[in-house]
């Protein structure tokens, strides 16, 4: 079941001008009759957070405007950068200070039942929000969520640049696919134009080359044999390696190389096994490029026993890889 920060897959994308489009907006209304949006159900009915008028009693102005947040916190299903705001004017103006629950943490959870880190998220990403859906885009929290390191490195344009680049390339964007794309992104600045960020975007999005066939291995007349044993042999097909597989037998426990001798000119561009230990060392520089600290955190935060799992594997992986590599090496 998908909650209120999750990603929809039932949602159909909507394909606005975007940050960097031009001509009619994304979104064009054609009305005679202006109807005034509910107090809570828009952005612009929301009030700008400030200071408390006192510390007594709400006067009239701030009892609207609790109002107006608390209907906009109702609206939180619909629109998370309206509950957003919301949060932060309510929590700047102290507006909760006669409902009994002089934290304001304590309010909200017993009010909406959303946790403290919960609220404070919201409050740092309704900004990108709110300018996503000015743009006609419709953005989960959870994607949002994807693009908080960037905003605190480079501010909320660069996320939003970000945002609007993955979205205009016709992919469904979902937060994994903004996390990954994030993660692979070189540092932003608050100096990079959307026209930059679109590009890099773009860069990192393109389809990778495909790899090329080991030598010999279109002429060979156990090649099938070979791709059916899990030695990583291309085929007809183009099948990739599996990093578990390259370079030894399925059934080594440390991943030994098969049987087959080395060439014995030990002529580079015909070696089977110098092949293996390149394209292993092509794989590993991905799977490096792939990964970091900070996704490893968030991956033990957000499935705890899955990802511990997952490391478990790689940790083992390695060491098997180490044990296959630590052979004397000529000096």
């Amino acid at each position: 079941m998908s909650g209120a920060f999750d990603d929809d897959p039932t949602d159909t994308a909507v394909r606005p001008k975007g940050l960097l489009g031009s001509g009619l907006p994304g979104v064009l209304q054609e009305a005679n009759v202006v109807v005034k949006a509910p107090v809570g159900t828009t952005l612009e009915s929301i009030p700008a957070p400030r200071p408390p008028a006192s510390e007594g009693e709400l006067t009239p102005d701030e009892e609207k405007t609790f109002q107006a947040c608390r209907a906009g916190m109702d609206n939180l299903h619909k629109a998370f950068w309206i509950a957003g705001k919301s949060l932060e004017t309510m929590a700047t103006g102290n507006l909760h200070r006669n409902s009994g629950h002089p934290n304001f943490a304590d309010f909200v959870w017993v009010s909406w039942e959303i946790s403290e880190s919960q609220v404070y998220r919201l409050m740092d990403e309704w900004r990108i929000g709110e300018a996503l859906s000015q743009m006609g885009w419709h953005p989960r929290e959870s994607q949002v969520r994807q693009l908080v390191d960037i905003k605190n490195a480079a501010g909320d344009r660069a996320a939003v640049a970000v945002y609007d680049a993955v979205a205009r390339t016709g992919k469904r964007v979902t937060a994994n696919l903004l996390a990954e794309v994030t993660r692979r992104l070189p540092p932003l600045t608050s100096e990079a134009t959307p026209g930059e960020i679109g590009q890099m975007v773009r860069g990192v999005l393109a389809p990778p080359p495909a790899p090329e066939p080991l030598a010999g291995a279109a002429e060979s007349e156990d090649a099938g044999e070979a791709k059916a044993a899990g030695e990583g042999v291309n085929g007809s097909e183009g099948s990739v390696h599996n990093i578990t597989t390259i370079g030894g037998q399925p059934d080594s426990p440390i991943g030994e190389s098969g049987p087959q001798a080395s060439n014995p000119k030990g002529s580079a561009g015909n070696s089977a096994d110098l092949d293996r230990l390149n394209e292993t060392l092509a794989l590993l520089r991905e799977a490096e490029r792939g990964i970091s600290k900070p996704a490893v955190r968030r991956a033990l935060e957000e499935s705890p026993a899955a990802a511990a799992t997952a490391l478990s594997e790689i940790e083992n992986l390695l060491n098997k890889i180490g044990r296959a590599v630590a052979v004397r090496r000529p000096d």
